[in-house]
């Protein structure tokens, strides 16, 4: 009895992260280990904040969900794993996984999954290398106003070039006009 609940909870699991792969924008599969359970829950925060989640899953049933998914692994998984998931942007959460790295060394990509496709680390890293949807946004917005503002400067450089010109035919008038001693 309680192994077939364990076999339907393996199976439940295998099922989720295959619908999770199907949904999600982009993934990454974790090496984690040696990082302490505070750094952790961090990590789970910041990648949460960044339109993420971080899920730790047998190697077995990861193996499992992405051949469900048609994706099979070059080599086989080893060491404790998580899969990271980005929900809302196809960046910012393993950015946040790379900066993580960069101060404590100790986790590790394995893969990545881009549009239901394989990614090897290298093309991983090329890939977290891009700017996040919401820095492509600002990007697009500011080279929207550019030409906007220069639009606007360059017409009201006229208006101030021809105030200019008629105050000196004033004041030139002016001078003119007024009687010398």
């Amino acid at each position: 009895m309680k192994t077939s609940q364990t076999k339907q909870i393996k199976i439940d699991q295998v099922e989720k992260l295959t619908q999770d792969l199907k949904n999600t924008k982009s993934a990454a599969l974790l090496q984690y280990q040696g990082l302490e359970a505070n750094v952790i829950n961090q990590l789970r925060a910041d990648v949460k904040n960044n339109g993420g989640q971080i899920n730790v899953i047998k190697n077995t049933l990861i193996t499992k969900a992405l051949r469900n998914i048609g994706i099979t692994l070059p080599d086989k998984l080893i060491g404790p794993t998580a899969v990271v998931l980005c929900d809302t942007d196809e960046v910012a959460p393993l950015k946040q996984i790379a900066k993580i790295n960069k101060e404590k060394e100790k986790t590790e990509f394995k893969y990545g999954i881009y549009l239901q496709k394989l990614l090897s680390f290298d093309e991983l890293k090329q890939f977290i290398s891009l700017p996040s949807f919401t820095q492509l946004i600002a990007n697009f917005i500011a080279g929207l106003n550019n030409p906007l503002y220069r639009l606007a400067y360059a017409l009201k450089f006229n208006q101030t070039r021809l105030a200019l010109v008629l105050k000196a035919i004033a004041d030139k008038q002016d001078q003119s006009n007024t009687p010398q001693a």
